[in-house]
């Protein structure tokens, strides 16, 4: 068993709240050892099998607004990239910001939206994957023009002050 697997297999058992005898019994059910330290690679990815289909199952009985939603969305090559996500969204929440308005995440999606369609010329809906037909070409120009009205809105600010 690797180190990797046994953080794994006590991740899961912390994740489905079970406990150390608990946790004993349930290896001894599924491979019919009691330690994990004991267990051959095949028995080690049954019990990982048979803890994770648990935790799905939890999860699928769950209410949805208690599910944990992804961390992960994969990247798709050629598209923006999250890390230039995280930088457009900055740049409006500043925007919002330096201009007075509350910040407020509904808001900020249709502004967002707003200069997607001004800035590139593409149509999205604010509310649903809202990059969803943004290159990687297009973040970039889209962060600049927001870097513009960013800087725009703070000489504007520094006049009025």
């Amino acid at each position: 068993m690797t180190a990797q697997e046994r953080k794994s297999i006590f991740a899961f058992c912390r994740e489905l709240g079970i406990g150390e005898d608990d946790r004993h019994a349930l290896i001894y059910s599924v491979t019919g050892k009691e330690s994990t330290t004991e267990l051959t690679p095949d028995e080690t990815h049954q019990l990982i099998h048979e803890l994770t289909e648990r935790l799905k199952l939890k999860n699928r009985t769950k209410p949805l607004e208690e599910r944990k939603p992804r961390a992960y969305k994969p990247q798709v090559a050629g598209m923006i990239t999250i890390n230039q996500q995280r930088m457009a969204w900055a740049l409006i929440y500043r925007l919002m910001e330096l201009d007075g308005v509350a910040v407020d995440k509904s808001m900020a999606g249709k502004r967002m939206a707003g200069a997607i369609r001004k800035e590139l010329g593409v149509t999205t809906v604010e509310g649903t994957d809202i990059f969803r037909w943004v290159s990687f070409d297009d973040g970039a120009k889209l962060i600049e023009k927001l870097k513009m009205y960013v800087r725009s809105a703070e000489r504007r600010t520094k006049r009025t002050s």
